[in-house]
């Protein structure tokens, strides 16, 4: 950020022309997830300086060691090397893409994200478009801060599988005022280790639907691809640190596909929309991987 800042004060023609270019693309995509989103100039698309990570067979969760891979051995829900999302996709292959019908009879498919050098049709500044939106509503992540630039969220969001809910017909919002197009993405999530070494096995899960979507279903088509692609993955278990006790939607989601509340943490989250001081109460949810039925396709 330092270095643009740098071009653009010294007058560098093509820094301005790339970062107002980048701005537009950013700005398209926030209004497109949520009329209300407002981009600032400093979250303007940057070019990716690491290409993303190779991994091999050795280092997957379904062998002996879930998180050896170049740099990431001490990977945690909350901190990774920058990846592409696609560690162990071709142990989902019988599963990714995955195709499912929403409540308003639209047809979506889960799959890994795209990307691209077009901004406009790159789903790795959409995810961050979406993860920057939810940071800002408070209400269901524990982040204050917007990720500036698309190699951080990709060590956040990328680091090991993630997948977005990619809108496969035209359609409109679940408010249905604005339309929406094929190709749109309408929620992503991630599944990595939530602790690292000898506890990697149980994996953490990151789930977002964009705002103007909700109420569709792709959460639960969510929550359904990520407990067979974990167990896929080889993860034995899955725990989710923080789902709070005011996002109501999430807990009837969690609960009704069968995870189990096992702590309670109070006065957990300053969370937007209480009262002055209040903390609102997480609650851990966790699934035994074991227990999924082989032939699992996900709960209605």
């Amino acid at each position: 950020m330092a270095s643009i800042r740098r071009a653009l004060s010294s007058g560098a023609l093509h820094q301005r022309m790339h970062l107002k270019k980048g701005a537009r693309a950013a700005t398209s995509l926030a209004e497109r997830y949520d009329q209300r989103a407002v981009w600032a100039p400093h979250l303007a698309p940057i070019p990716c300086s690491r290409p993303p990570m190779h991994i091999s067979e050795a280092s997957h969760p379904n062998c002996n060691s879930l998180a050896a891979i170049d740099g990431r051995s001490f990977t945690t829900a909350y901190q990774g090397a920058p990846g592409d999302g696609k560690l162990g996709d071709n142990l989902l292959s019988h599963l990714i893409p995955h195709q499912s019908t929403l409540k308003d009879g639209r047809r979506v498919e889960v799959d890994f994200f795209r990307h691209s050098d077009d901004f406009e049709e790159d789903e790795w500044y959409g995810g961050m478009a979406l993860m920057n939106l939810v940071i800002r509503e408070g209400l269901s992540w524990p982040f204050e801060e917007d990720f500036e630039s698309v190699e951080e969220w990709r060590g956040y969001f990328l680091s090991h599988t993630a997948f977005v809910v990619r809108a496969l017909d035209n359609g409109m919002d679940a408010a249905k005022r604005n339309s929406s197009s094929r190709g749109e993405v309408l929620g992503c999530f991630y599944i990595k280790p939530n602790f690292p070494g000898r506890c990697s096995h149980v994996c953490n899960g990151g789930f977002i639907t964009a705002p103007r979507f909700r109420g569709l279903g792709i959460g639960r088509l969510m929550g359904n691809v990520f407990l067979a692609a974990a167990r896929d993955l080889g993860y034995k278990s899955s725990y989710f640190n923080l789902v709070f006790k005011s996002n109501v939607g999430s807990v009837k989601l969690w609960e009704s596909l069968g995870f189990e509340r096992v702590t309670t943490l109070e006065k957990a989250a300053r969370l937007e929309g209480l009262e002055e001081g209040e903390l609102d109460t997480a609650y851990g949810y966790r699934y035994d991987l074991e227990t999924l039925p082989a032939d699992y396709l996900g709960t209605k």
